[in-house]
């Protein structure tokens, strides 16, 4: 049996989209029904031609677009390019962001901290203010921005090694830079259609890229790691829904509003906010 197309005739802007927790909410947002437009950067192209035609083979419609969103010039026909190809963005997911590197924040300098904010912020700013005239013309749109839990220092003692949490700090930054944005757009678009919210695990979402990390938590705190599958459920609880202004927590979200996990094809249950990832 297939999900409910409840997305059917929308379309959706993905970055971030050839791994990890960008590929998942693509996937699962295709199988509700929504075109998909991935976007990933050109270091990232086989990956991103691969869950593109992951999703094709499961019977969805997508299209891959490479992109450097850290350039502000390439970034700025990226909605462009994803209407050209699939039709008019509805949904946007900011999804890709980065580390430019890990130093304290008494000693990060000045050009990895620009290319941070960068990233982070303005490039999830510049594709907001592309997508946003069409979808508030249209009368519906859905925005999701992926927050992080380092927006917030974590109180001592800390669960990790003091040098990796300072290390955090700017990410961290980036991010609260983010959720502030999110909230305050959410405010502005009050009664347009268009809904704007922030997105975060509760601790770790396992994926490629925090594997080590994952296990490492895993060890000690079995509760800090989640399934990809959860922050999918929980991005498309965002997206069909009517939250705004929230800057919610993937398990939190799931239990409020009592959902089920599902698998990445949006029909098969798998648990619930409590599951835990199985490492083998």
């Amino acid at each position: 049996m297939a999900a409910e197309p409840t997305l059917r005739g929308r379309v959706a802007l993905v970055t971030g989209a050839s791994r990890g927790i960008g590929r998942a909410i693509a996937r699962r947002l295709s199988a509700h029904g929504a075109a998909v437009a991935l976007s990933a950067s050109p270091r990232s192209a086989e990956a991103l031609n691969a869950a593109r035609d992951e999703i094709r083979a499961a019977g969805g419609g997508a299209e891959s677009l490479v992109c450097e969103l850290a350039d502000a010039e390439a970034r700025g026909a990226l909605v462009a390019r994803a209407e050209a190809a699939l039709g008019a963005v509805d949904i946007l997911i900011n999804n890709a962001a980065g580390i430019s590197a890990y130093a304290p924040p008494s000693k990060i300098d000045l050009a990895a901290r620009r290319a941070m904010f960068e990233l982070n912020l303005q490039a999830p700013i510049d594709l907001i203010q592309q997508a946003l005239p069409g979808m508030r013309a249209r009368g519906w749109g859905r925005i999701v921005n992926l927050s992080s839990d380092t927006s917030t220092q974590p109180p001592i003692p800390y669960a990790g090694g003091a040098k990796f949490v300072h290390a955090l700090a700017l990410y961290g930054a980036s991010k609260a830079a983010l959720d502030r944005y999110t909230t305050g757009l959410a405010a502005e678009l009050h009664g347009s259609g268009v809904h704007v919210n922030a997105l975060l695990p509760y601790k770790i979402a396992r994926s490629e890229s925090a594997e080590q990390v994952a296990r490492q938590a895993a060890a000690t705190h079995p509760d800090w790691v989640e399934p990809l599958e959860l922050m999918a459920e929980a991005a498309y609880l965002l997206v069909a829904g009517a939250h705004q202004g929230e800057i919610a927590v993937s398990r939190a979200l799931l239990q409020r509003c009592q959902q089920p996990l599902h698998a990445l094809d949006g029909e098969t249950v798998i648990g619930d906010a409590l599951s835990l990832v199985q490492f083998s």
